[in-house]
């Protein structure tokens, strides 16, 4: 008689085998009833008291999910084009009960519409903590396989313990092997967790923009306040995939008379985005065209202007005094305006005190 065993399919998309109830291993393999007996016994130690048992993720043992029907589906009924008041009554109505109207299928099509909606928790403490937790756990169970070894390594001959066998181990060292089963799964889960959790934390902080944007969907009431709450823990709101840009096209961003005029505002694609008069999408590209026209402005205003002004200021002081304001000033649009790094800075406004200090000495030669 054998037992055939299989990989559940949540374990299959992760690449990770889920030990569960049954421990199973690898679809279409057969085990004597001997090891089979083994799949149907909790991964117990002798660590702590109650003795630890390994348990399936409730998401894991969840699938497949049996689909069902209403025996007696509401009639739909026929849907008529409303115009005029009748159009706006109805979208009154839409608004004040969004909650039935839209919910989570409006908020999810909302949220992932554009980066600056798409907004989430990292839960830094909470994943610090279930790493702290296996961290702890890991060298327990080192500890345990380190006294199973000592003790079979100081056993007397007669008793033929033995630390060679990992198939030894499954008859004779029973615990020994549970034990590096569950440090199998849980060194795999250690070791990836850690790796996803370090790349979560290089996401950047959500903008305030962006918290803006999310507070103003939730105070429609299209989901339930309990359920929002998540939105309040701003040091805690990262975005899914935040567009690098300069300050300056930041600020321009907060403008509301910009953000909304017909020059960056981008027509909603009704496939991925969602058709609202509540929300107004601007294009991305018309947005870093617009920085890269008011940087270019601002370059020929600091570039020209001194030029001007230094033809109608006498005196070599009341010059080099202009010149050092209009440095500094080009330093501090510099650092504030563009994503340039500190001896980028430097650099160019090296480059510019040069320009001007050369246009300076040929005005005191002539």
């Amino acid at each position: 008689m054998s037992t055939q065993v299989r990989i559940d399919m949540h374990s299959l998309r992760e690449l990770d085998v889920t030990w569960r109830s049954d421990r199973g291993a690898i679809k279409g393999i057969t085990y004597p009833d001997s090891i089979a007996a083994t799949f149907t016994t909790p991964i117990t130690s002798g660590l702590c008291s109650p003795a630890i048992t390994c348990q399936p993720s409730p998401f894991a043992a969840s699938y497949p999910i049996e689909l069902q029907s209403f025996a007696t589906p509401r009639p739909i009924p026929p849907s008529q084009p409303l115009t005029g008041d009748a159009k706006k009554q109805f979208d009154e109505e839409k608004k004040k009960a969004a909650w039935k109207y839209e919910g989570y299928r409006e908020f999810s099509r909302w949220m992932a519409s554009d980066d600056d909606f798409f907004i989430i928790r990292r839960f830094q403490s909470l994943n610090a903590n279930v790493i702290l937790y296996m961290q702890d756990r890991i060298p327990q169970i080192e500890e345990r396989l380190a006294e199973i070894h000592m003790n079979n390594e100081n056993a007397p001959d007669v008793e033929k313990r033995r630390n060679n066998s990992f198939r030894w181990d499954m008859k004779h060292e029973v615990e020994r092997d549970k034990l590096l089963c569950e440090l199998t799964s849980l060194l795999h889960h250690y070791n990836q967790y850690v790796d996803t959790f370090s790349k979560i934390r290089e996401r950047p902080r959500a903008d305030k923009s962006q918290v803006t944007n999310l507070h103003e969907f939730i105070n429609r009431n299209a989901i339930t306040k309990k359920e929002t709450d998540f939105a309040e823990h701003r040091p805690d709101l990262i975005s899914i995939n935040a567009h690098r840009s300069s300050p300056l096209g930041r600020f321009l961003e907060t403008i509301r008379v910009i953000r909304l005029s017909s020059l960056v505002r981008a027509k909603p694609d009704p496939d991925s985005q969602v058709i609202s008069n509540y929300t107004h999408y601007a294009s991305d590209d018309a947005l870093a065209t617009l920085t890269t026209i008011s940087i270019v402005l601002i370059g020929l205003i600091m570039l020209l202007g001194p030029l001007w002004l230094l033809e109608f200021v006498p005196g070599s002081k009341k010059r080099l005094l202009t010149i050092t304001i209009f440095i500094t000033v080009f330093m501090a649009l510099m650092s504030t305006a563009t994503i340039n790094r500190p001896f980028e800075v430097v650099a160019s406004s090296a480059a510019y005190a040069a320009v001007l200090m050369v246009f300076m000495q040929i005005d005191a030669n002539a």
